[in-house]
Order: C-alpha cells, then sequence, then structure tokens
C-alpha cells in the first residue's frame, strides 16, 4: 500500500509540473537554460527535471525561474492533483473570472471543493502570485501527509518570520522544511516567506525533492586535523571541541552559513525590534532583560524535557569560578534568571551586551547539578568532558582518544531524526593521510591543502571547494611575558621579518592575502587605515638595533648582557603548522634571531604548552566570528591564563595593555554598530603599534566532499561550525 502511495504522489507530481511548466514548451537540448547558470541555486533540479522531459522552457531558451506562478496556475494544480471534475456554472463565483477565462472551469472546481478561496470583494485574483504557504499545503496533500500536519499546531521552520505562517498552513509549512522532505527552501534573511508568492525555481525544487527525496543512510566519515580537549563546552580551549558539539546541540539561535541567525531552540530571535530585549537603567548604568521562549517538545538525549531549570542552573554553574570556564567574561555577565514557567526564561544581563541576539547556553541540570551542589570542581573531571548528554540531532556514543569520536542519532530529538544515522569524526592531523583516506573511500569529508586540492579536483567522486573569504585569524603568538620579546620594536622587528608574501605565493599561488590583524577585511569593525607589515627585513634589523640587539660573530644578536638571542618556537606536530613554523623559523634566522622549533600532540599544545607560556613564541590561530568580530577577549588582560584560574583564559600572548583592554570592552558594550566600530577601530590602531601578535595568512579552507553529499555547506565561522545543518545532510540516490 505504502508503494502504492507512493508512485501515485511521484505521478501526481509529473501531472503538476507539466501543467505548470509546459507552457509553449521546446525541447531541452541538454545544455540547460541561458537564464539558468551553473550555480543558480535551483540549476541541478531544474535541469535534472528538463532531461527527464518532466518540465520545458519557453520558446526563447529561458526558463524564467523567478517568475512568480499565478493563482489560477495554482488552482488547475489542484484540481489536476486532486482529480477534480471541471465545473462550469452559468454564473461565475468569483467577477474577475469570466466563462471564458482559460482557468474558469479550474478555479470554479477547486473553489466548489473547498480548496480555495478568494481575496475579498467577490474577486479570486487569477493573475497574483500563489503564496508559500498555499503551495505547502498542496505539496503535503501530494505526499498524502494531511493528517500528519494536522497534528502541528505550532510552527517549527527554523525561520524568522514563523509568526507569519497563517494557521491553516502551519503543519504544512512545518513538514515542508523538515530534514525529511526539504520541499521549501529559505528566502534572504532565513525568511520562509509564507505570504510571498512561489516562483517556478521554488515550485521545481519542491517537485524535484518529491520525485528525488532525501535518502537515509547509516554513516558519514570526517576527517580532522584536530582534536578536543573535552567534550563539556565552557571549558573547552580547542575549537574541534566546539566542532564535534555542533552536532549534538539544538542552541537557542542558529547561525547558517550566510551569517544570519535564526530561532533554533527557542520560538524567537530576541531583539529590541520585537519587545524581546529591553535595555534599562539602574543609578546611571545601562541594563538589559532578555525574554526567550523554548520550543516545546526538546529533550535531552536521555529522553528529560528542557526546560527553563537548565537556564538556572546554567547561569549559576558560569559563575563559579571553582569552575574552570575559558571564556569567564562573556561566562559571567547575567545578574539573576526568572523562570515564569518551564518554557520560558527571563534573562537579566548587568550591562548591554550585543551578544544576547545569540541567545544563552543550557546544560542539562538533572545531570549535572548533583555533581555541582556536592563540589562544583568536581564538573572539572567528571564524565560528562568524555561523554556528556546533550539536546541536538545527535548525541556522543563513544570517543576513542587519538582515533575517532562517533556520534549516533539522538531518539528524542522531536524535528525530524537526521538522515545519516551516525556521524564518526577521525582525528587524523597528517593532511597526506586525510588525502589517502579520501581516495580510499573511507572519509566523506576533509580538508586539503593546495597541492592536494589540484589532484582531488580531477576525480569526479569529489567536489573540491576552495574558500577564498577570510575565516579567521592564523598568526605566530608572542609570549609578551618574555624580557626579550616585552620590547613593541622587538614584536614589529619580527612582523617586519618574515617574508608572508613569500609563502601565500608558493603554497597558495598568491590567493592567501596578507592578515591585518584580528579584525578582516571583509568586516564591517575593520580600521579602513590599518597597519599592514610587509616583508621588510632591512627595517627589522633597525628596529633591532634601536632596542639595544647587536649582531654576534656566530649571526645570532646579543643584548647589552651578553645574552643571545635564542626563543623557542612552538608548534603542533601537523604537517601544515610545521610548514609555517619552519619557514619562519628561516625568515627569523636572516635577522640573527635564533627560534627552536618544539613540536607538540595538538591537545598538548593547546591545553598546556601555549596556555601556560611554556614556548616563546608559537603558530596558532581561531575561527573567526562574523557577527562579533576579532575575538577581543583573546587581549584583555583578564583572560591572561594563571595557575590562579586553572589556566583558563585566551589571552595566551600575555600581552598587558589597558587601554586595549578597555576597548575591547567598550566594543561589546552596545547595541549601536556606529559606537561599537569607534571601539573596534582604536583598538586595532592599538594592536598594529603593540602587535601582541604577529598576523600570518587569510584563512583559506579547501574543502574535499563526496559528490552526491547535499546540503555540506560549511559556515563563516564564529559560533557556527560546519555541522550546524548536519541532520539535513544527506547522500543523494539517483
Amino acid at each position: 500500500m505504502k508503494a502504492q502511495t507512493k508512485v501515485l504522489s511521484v505521478v501526481l507530481a509529473v501531472m503538476l509540473l507539466v501543467m505548470l511548466f509546459a507552457v509553449k514548451p521546446v525541447a531541452y537540448a541538454g545544455n540547460g537554460f541561458k537564464d539558468v547558470p551553473s550555480n543558480y541555486w535551483a540549476a541541478k533540479e531544474i535541469n535534472y527535471l528538463a532531461a527527464k522531459q518532466v518540465i520545458a522552457g519557453f520558446p526563447d531558451g529561458t526558463f524564467k525561474p523567478e517568475q512568480g506562478v499565478t493563482r489560477e496556475q495554482f488552482a488547475k494544480l489542484v484540481v489536476v492533483a486532486k482529480k477534480l471534475p471541471l465545473v462550469r456554472p452559468a454564473k461565475p463565483t468569483f467577477s474577475d473570472v469570466s466563462p471564458s477565462r482559460w482557468s474558469y472551469p479550474y478555479v470554479e472546481a477547486a473553489a466548489k471543493a473547498g480548496y480555495i478561496k478568494g481575496i475579498g470583494g467577490g474577486k479570486f485574483g487569477p493573475a497574483l502570485g500563489i503564496r508559500r504557504c498555499d503551495l505547502a499545503v498542496l505539496l503535503v496533500r501530494v505526499m498524502g501527509k494531511q493528517s500528519e500536519a494536522a497534528k502541528i499546531t505550532e510552527p517549527v521552520c527554523f525561520a524568522n518570520d514563523e509568526n507569519k505562517i497563517p494557521k491553516y498552513a502551519v503543519g504544512a509549512m512545518t513538514l515542508a522544511y523538515n530534514n525529511h522532505y526539504q520541499l521549501l527552501t529559505y528566502r534572504s534573511g532565513r525568511m520562509a516567506a509564507p505570504m510571498d508568492t512561489a516562483t517556478r525555481a521554488e515550485v521545481a525544487k519542491a517537485i524535484y525533492m518529491i520525485l528525488v527525496p532525501p535518502a537515509e543512510s547509516n554513516v558519514i566519515n570526517l576527517a580532522s586535523g584536530s582534536e578536543p580537549d573535552t567534550l563539556f563546552a565552557p571549558l573547552a580551549t580547542i575549537g574541534a571541541a566546539i566542532d564535534t558539539l555542533t552536532f549534538a546541540t539544538a542552541p537557542m539561535v542558529g547561525l547558517n552559513n550566510k551569517e544570519e541567525v535564526f530561532p533554533y531552540a527557542i520560538k524567537e530571535v530576541p531583539s529590541v525590534d520585537n519587545g524581546s530585549a529591553v535595555v534599562y537603567t539602574v543609578n546611571g548604568e545601562k541594563k538589559m532583560k532578555v525574554t526567550v521562549h523554548l520550543r516545546k517538545g526538546l529533550k535531552w538525549s536521555d529522553g528529560v524535557p528542557v526546560t527553563s531549570k537548565d537556564a538556572v542552573f546554567t547561569e549559576k554553574m558560569l559563575a563559579d569560578p571553582k569552575v574552570r570556564i575559558v571564556n569567564r567574561s562573556a561566562a559571567t555577565v547575567i545578574e539573576k534568571v526568572e523562570t515564569p514557567d518551564p518554557y520560558t526564561i527571563v534573562y537579566y544581563y548587568k550591562k548591554v551586551d550585543p551578544k544576547f541576539v545569540l541567545g544563552r547556553s543550557l546544560l542539562p541540570a538533572h545531570i549535572l547539578k548533583p555533581i555541582y551542589d556536592k563540589d562544583p570542581a568536581a564538573l572539572n573531571s567528571c564524565s560528562f568532558n568524555e561523554k556528556p548528554v546533550t539536546n541536538g540531532p545527535y548525541m556522543i556514543d563513544k570517543w576513542v582518544r587519538g582515533s575517532y569520536i562517533r556520534l549516533v542519532a539522538n531518539p528524542y530529538y522531536p524535528w525530524g531524526k537526521p538522515l545519516i544515522k551516525s556521524v564518526v569524526i577521525k582525528y587524523i592531523p597528517d593532511a597526506n593521510t586525510r588525502l589517502a583516506n579520501l581516495i580510499a573511500g573511507t572519509v566523506d569529508v576533509g580538508q586539503l591543502n593546495p597541492e592536494q586540492a589540484k589532484v582531488l579536483s580531477k576525480n569526479k567522486n569529489f567536489v573540491v571547494t576552495w574558500e577564498e573569504t577570510e575565516k579567521g585569524m592564523t598568526y605566530i603568538g608572542v609570549n609578551c611575558s618574555n624580557p626579550f620579546l616585552a620590547d613593541k620594536r622587538v614584536r614589529q622587528a619580527i612582523a617586519y621579518a618574515i617574508n608572508r608574501e613569500e609563502y601565500s605565493k608558493e603554497v597558495y599561488d598568491g590567493k592567501a592575502g596578507l592578515c591585518h590583524g584580528p579584525i578582516m577585511k571583509s568586516s564591517w569593525a575593520f580600521y579602513p587605515k590599518m597597519k599592514l607589515y610587509t616583508y621588510q627585513p632591512d627595517k627589522a634589523r633597525q628596529l633591532l638595533k634601536e632596542a639595544g640587539w647587536t649582531m654576534g660573530s656566530d649571526g645570532i644578536l646579543v643584548n647589552k648582557e651578553g645574552k643571545k638571542f635564542i626563543v623557542t618556537l612552538g608548534s603542533t606536530t601537523g604537517s601544515s603548522s610545521m610548514k609555517i613554523v619552519t619557514f619562519v623559523q628561516s625568515n627569523l634566522k636572516a635577522i640573527g634571531i635564533k627560534a627552536v622549533i618544539k613540536a607538540y600532540p595538538l591537545v598538548t599544545y593547546y591545553t598546556r604548552i601555549v596556555p601556560r607560556g611554556e614556548v616563546d613564541l608559537y603558530r596558532a590561530g581561531w575561527i573567526e566570528d562574523p557577527l562579533f568580530p576579532g575575538s577581543l577577549l583573546s587581549y584583555r588582560i583578564d583572560q591572561i591564563p594563571t595557575a590562579e584560574n586553572g589556566w583558563k583564559g585566551l589571552n595566551w600572548s600575555r600581552w598587558r595593555n589597558e587601554e586595549a583592554t578597555k576597548e575591547t570592552i567598550l566594543a561589546y558594550s552596545s547595541l549601536s554598530r556606529a559606537e561599537r566600530k569607534k571601539h573596534y577601530w582604536k583598538f586595532q590602531q592599538i594592536f598594529a603599534d603593540e602587535i601582541p601578535e604577529i598576523p600570518w595568512l587569510e584563512r583559506i579552507k579547501i574543502t574535499a566532499k563526496r559528490a552526491n553529499l547535499i546540503n555540506y555547506v560549511g559556515t563563516k565561522g564564529g559560533v557556527n561550525r560546519y555541522g550546524w545543518n548536519a541532520s539535513f545532510w544527506y547522500f543523494e540516490k539517483k
């Protein structure tokens, strides 16, 4: 019976397309339509359907993908789909659809059956566009999912305009955006746009998804060059931890690959405009009150509901100094939390914080509170660090340190179980080994270096994307507590001594631009007159001379105390990182600085060596946060890791500059982007002069993925990681 239903759905879908698109049809030449370029978002779907002779374009060779579908066309679709008998009453139901109009019998039949209504005033509006919400209703009927849609009373489309969905279409729109159907795409701003006219491309995409639905698979294997230090998010130092947890977390607010925020675990993204965020003043100080409403049905991976109680505990735990939170400053901005009901959370901020738009973290109180109540410090080493209870589409199944992490589908996730049942993240630090695994088929997605990208680009089984957009800052960090490096002239000299231009040319064919500093050139916060350190070895030598260093007979600089300029240069054992530090070592040798390379396993490097200042120079980097650029917390004095704070803190360079700290705080203390920009600009001027970190190259991310892996679109960084939409990934089968 199910097979017959599916076949019927496909037949109806094809009929809908034929009726909709076969307007003066022309034969499909096989090379596409001239107004549907290969990079058009629905090109694959349109060309596939055209090749199957399901759709046709116009006589001039176009498809007109952005042209809207009208209400009378929609009426015909309904009649055809439901096999309704045509109706030709003597007296028209609508004054603007006369008996002589081509659509008359279709409009009358659909209206009589109750599938369509007029627009008021006795009119139908035949030439008006069909709304996307009505398209969703029709598609759900075509799939035979009306009863499933009828059970849905609250929309869950992960869109910013869910409140605009008419009540009758709530279920249909929710299913249209469900990962198992994926019938509709988002408009700009992460909008479902329920009342907007559906375009021909959108309808083609929807029908394609009915004909070629998302397929389920057992596993996807991902290669990672780094491994987490912990899976307890607030304690994590290494980005790989957040990468992994993204698969297993349903954040309050999501962030897509276009830097658009959207409601995930909550019903609406908080804002001043919608009234959920209010700024008020107490004794001359501005504070904030932010109210969010949790979506109902979300549960932790052990089946316990996610409620406002989790928010209360989370904020209490984050504020406790006994728990070794990495980002203590951001963790302690909440003054108090109120919970009017299990699904409403009211946060009171100590000060204005523009990051409120991203929501707050939620941790399972029923798991962590009993441990915390006995001894808060026990959270630093409890089993939650290895196998946390989470609330996202996946949950942690097994972690074999030094080898892999396996995630499996969370059986309690309410918004569409993942199409791929298991995600295995393999720790493969060596780039050549990653490439070998990709070619062998034991890895489906992995990062490449430029040389490897050229090789794999010729393989039809893969799609290689070379993202030349800025992703964050890579740099050579400077331990400013080292007396040799405390003088800013020495740091400036090191910056001038490194030939970044040559490295970019040799490794990236010159495609990787020079990084100016913590704020990327593409950012709204970038200071347009930011100083750029270019390769000027003579200037480097002059600055070192001014700082009291002279060249010794052995080619190593010596200071007035007779001490040689010998420093350690830290790196992970990864091949890419080692290549960089070896290059830097050679450049520094040319100006008289002897850098001794010290290589460590990744976890050791980022959890002990660098935070504790056990090397003088170190290669590191971070991923840019597009909404809140610069990772400014990394430059605050209160972020310097110490024994007292458990070596937690992001200011690894140990840079102490009161003015810079002040500007970083002010840059996060206003909701006005113009006001924040002033402080961003001032900070960048200080950074360029003090240069506590030597900027390297703009990040270039080269990714290889299986050609049939759908919806793996990556990210622009920050709080968002590449697994942000993992439950929508699937391997297409045609």
